[in-house]
């Protein structure tokens, strides 16, 4: 995730930052797309969430993982990254909901006081706005729903600096911290209490950003290890990551902001913090593998500096592509029944779309500024 948008990680002091974690931000971002557009049978699904379910706790994990303690103060890292999440946040998705809900404005005859209601679902998280009788254009719902990571993740920041230097100093400290983080949103998860702007799993996500900022602190992703150690603890993680994939098939998760499930419910919470060690670290050095092919790398580096803008823009790229080409719009689905592969053309299109607009902006951005 790009630190010039939202700062999601720190360079560490004095230590060059490791190519291999763009690369796999830059998979990590691709496969996010691919789930929101492409539209496959159940049973597909249920093999790329046993596969890939570890990409969304990844995220969180590896924005904890280049922090080093002691160098801001609570106020000032927290006035940093105020304006690197919650600046991007609000520009590109009050945007995108004024260009989106015109269209729907005019083509479905929606009103603004609908459009401005989505708008508060999406602050709110939905299940508080059902929960409020708040009616909101599912649609237009689609085109900023996936901004719930933004929202999470600053939530979950404000917890994870207050303790983060704390809980570092000592591994006792950093064990019962992380269990008491994880506990309490297992409390929220048992008795199904949604909170406002994600506030309920935040504490687990800040758990998990602290348990990236205890990989890095050892530098436990890094290249200093024997070979043979790295590839025996990759395939053991992994391996225990498909295992518990697997056995609960979807859950401990994180889809669409949801931390936990009507299934296991708390015990969901847990699982997402296992998968979110076990499946980053095999991810990482997976992706390091890569990094001798250079025209790949340099492309999911792109993609992995780049990822916010991606997620930001692919959801409103996507409506107006389905509406030039007759499809129906969001066609992300976990029950179909049948493989629509006009979807892989769709998800091609999308994504040179969105890196074109990338581009633009960019470009237009240079230019002012000079």
């Amino acid at each position: 995730m790009n630190g010039k948008i939202v700062g999601m990680t720190e360079k560490p002091t004095g230590k060059a930052r490791m190519p291999e974690q763009d690369i796999a931000k830059g998979i990590a971002i691709l496969l996010v797309l691919a789930l929101h557009t492409l539209t496959l049978k159940r049973s597909v699904y249920l093999v790329c969430g046993g596969i890939f379910g570890f990409i969304m706790p990844f995220f969180f994990f590896m924005a904890g993982y280049n922090h080093r303690p002691g160098r801001y103060t609570y106020r000032q890292i927290i006035k940093r990254r105020a304006k690197q999440i919650l600046a991007p946040f609000f520009t590109y998705s009050i945007a995108i909901t004024l260009i989106a809900g015109a269209y729907y404005m005019i083509a479905q005859h929606n009103t603004f006081g609908q459009v401005a209601q989505t708008y508060l679902t999406l602050l709110l998280t939905r299940p508080v706005a059902t929960s409020l009788g708040i009616e909101y254009i599912s649609g237009l719902f689609s085109c900023i729903m996936m901004f719930w990571f933004i929202e999470m993740l600053f939530s979950a920041t404000l917890i994870f600096y207050a303790v983060a230097d704390y809980a570092l100093e000592k591994a006792p400290r950093l064990i019962s911290v992380s269990a008491g983080l994880i506990v309490v949103t297992m409390i929220f998860a048992h008795f199904d209490l949604h909170l406002p702007f994600y506030l309920a799993e935040a504490p687990a996500i800040a758990a998990i950003m602290l348990l990236g900022a205890a990989f890095g602190q050892r530098g436990l992703l890094a290249r200093h290890a024997g070979t043979s150690v790295i590839v025996a603890n990759s395939v053991v993680g992994y391996a225990g990551f498909l295992t518990l994939a697997a056995m609960f098939q979807g859950s401990g998760l994180i889809v669409g902001g949801s931390l936990w499930n009507n299934t296991l419910r708390e015990w969901c919470v847990p699982l997402t913090a296992f998968f979110a060690i076990a499946g980053s670290y095999a991810f990482v050095h997976f992706s390091r593998c890569l990094t001798k092919f250079r025209l790949l790398s340099r492309v999911l580096s792109w993609c992995g500096n780049n990822s916010m803008k991606l997620l930001f823009l692919h959801g409103i790229v996507q409506l107006f592509l389905c509406v030039i080409l007759g499809m129906e719009p969001f066609r992300m689905s976990f029950s179909s029944q049948i493989n629509d592969y006009r979807t892989f053309y769709l998800l091609a299109l999308e994504i040179a779309v969105t890196v074109l607009i990338i581009h633009v902006i960019g470009f237009t951005r240079k230019r002012i500024h000079n």
